[in-house]
């Protein structure tokens, strides 16, 4: 296993760019990009479960009629 002290960062570079010094000053954090990049899956689910839902309850209401 590798020994990370609090300084030392397994990526070269590690924030020191302008990109990650502009978005750290307005709040912008890593998880908060990757959980921004997740949305539209999270979203295609969301829509896939309502058409599962809305399927399974058209089949059992015709089921009987």
């Amino acid at each position: 296993m590798s020994k990370n002290t609090g300084d030392s960062c397994p990526a070269t570079g590690c924030g020191n760019d302008f990109v990650s010094k502009w978005l750290g000053k307005v709040g912008v954090t890593r998880s908060c990009l990757i959980s921004l990049a997740l949305i539209p899956f999270a979203w295609d689910g969301v829509i896939w479960f309502r058409d599962a839902i809305a399927t399974i309850w058209d089949a059992v209401t015709a089921w009987g009629g």
